[in-house]
């Protein structure tokens, strides 16, 4: 390039310097960085805040779930109030018991609880529950809940402990039949108390009762819940008298 081309080129340069200019350095570039600048300043605030509502939503999410995990172990706990009980409804240490008539443990047991209802008198509340397990137990939960109807829950709860070997191997009619003599033992009305256990007139609790068991993951019986506190199988009575000591005692 000649010196007069390189002094033309310059000086067309120099007319042309506003044009030449890159965008991003002229008014309109600056303004248009600017706003490119805000909006990304406002999306990454409405993200973060976006993100924050989220997790608040996840977290009291979570709280409901608790909660609602809750409710629905304590109302497996305490069933819908048909069952009976020992001790009064607003005694500071409850404990629920899920067993089954078969069961020998559960046998090992009765004397327990009767020995900590007598012991502590109204200051616990001892509520029984089925769980049938064996062939013969829904028989034998169901003349416990037809006596119970006629007060005498408790007094057919040990007379069917207390022949549980009797009880045991007997076939469906037998047992119907020694049923019924154990009501006339009782003293109850026995046409009332027969048409109870043959028309199963308490499977709806024996089936709740079961459903809950199940539910609250008792794997077997006695399964027992104190002030909601889950153990599972025969333990002695010094046992027990620790912890609802040690509840009272709170």
């Amino acid at each position: 390039m000649s010196l007069n081309e390189r002094i033309e080129y310059l000086e067309m340069k120099n007319r042309h310097k506003g044009k030449l200019r890159p965008w991003y350095k002229k008014w309109w570039g600056i303004i248009s960085l600017i706003l490119a600048a805000l909006l990304l300043i406002f999306i990454v605030l409405s993200v973060n805040y976006i993100m924050g509502q989220v997790k608040d939503i996840k977290n009291n999410q979570g709280l409901l779930d608790q909660e609602a995990e809750i409710k629905k172990i304590t109302q497996a706990i305490d069933g819908r109030g048909e069952n009976y009980s020992l001790g009064p409804i607003d005694a500071k240490v409850k404990i629920v018991v899920f067993s089954d008539y078969a069961c020998p443990y559960c046998l090992q047991a009765e004397p327990v609880i009767r020995d900590l209802a007598n012991k502590y008198d109204d200051k616990i509340r001892i509520t029984f529950r089925d769980y049938p397990l064996h062939t013969s137990s829904i028989d034998l939960a169901l003349a416990a809940n037809c006596a119970g109807v006629q007060n005498k829950f408790w007094e057919m709860n040990h007379l069917l402990f207390s022949k549980q070997d009797a009880l045991s191997n007997l076939s469906t009619a037998e047992l119907s039949t020694k049923l019924k003599t154990l009501a006339q033992e009782l003293k109850l009305n026995t046409a009332n108390f027969a048409t109870c256990l043959d028309n199963k007139t308490y499977l709806y609790r024996l089936n709740d009762d079961f459903t809950d068991a199940e539910l609250l993951g008792a794997g077997g019986t006695p399964t027992w819940f104190i002030n909601r506190y889950k153990i599972t199988g025969y333990y002695p009575e010094e046992y027990f008298t620790n912890i609802i000591d040690g509840l009272l005692a709170q």
